[in-house]
């Protein structure tokens, strides 16, 4: 199957799924009369693939967005990646085009910040979802640091200083929090 890489990354990783699973490569799925895809009673259980996007899956890093976003080629199947720009999942930091001085500084050492981390190890995704803006997918974003240890990139921006806990809805503003910081 060619992906293209304008594809959004939740609609290829549905068409990898869906070619793995008719050609039976997603172990023990088959095709229900009502096209409902359901586990086959002589298979042991297995993820649906409707669930199949908790990862992981292997990142590589293209480029650092913004103090919580970046783009990454990340691996879908043997032999398939997408490159597509990944939102890191409980975690906000400061905007570069901030409301005011303060906040555009934050966020270009936030921006800086998750470089470094996201370049001190190999880096996994995952709980893939769609994000509110096309083309962007959000996920818990992991790296492997070099003591081995499986360290999640929100929780670590977080304990550094470089934003706050976020799980969706209205963001409140950064210029007063980051004066008072500062």
């Amino acid at each position: 199957m060619i992906l293209s890489r304008n594809m959004g990354f939740a609609t290829a990783l549905v068409l990898t799924a869906v070619t793995a699973a008719s050609f039976g490569y997603y172990a023990g799925v088959t095709h229900a009369p009502d096209m409902r895809i359901t586990p086959s009673p002589s298979a042991p259980q297995s993820t649906p693939i409707a669930s199949a996007f908790p990862g992981p899956f292997a990142g590589e890093i293209v480029r650092v967005v913004d103090g919580d976003t970046f783009k990454a080629r990340v691996q879908l199947w043997f032999g398939q990646e997408i490159t597509t720009s990944v939102r890191v999942r409980g975690f906000d930091a400061p905007e570069i085009k901030g409301k005011c001085a303060e906040e555009s500084k934050a966020a270009q050492e936030a921006t800086n910040m998750l470089r470094e981390i996201l370049a001190s190890g190999p880096v996994t995704l995952h709980n893939i979802g769609p994000d509110k803006y096309f083309g962007r997918v959000v996920a818990s974003v992991h790296v492997k640091l070099k003591d081995g240890v499986d360290t999640d990139v929100a929780q670590m921006m977080i304990a550094a200083g470089m934003g706050r806990a976020y799980n969706g809805g209205t963001r409140g503003g950064w210029c007063e929090k980051v004066a008072q910081k500062g």
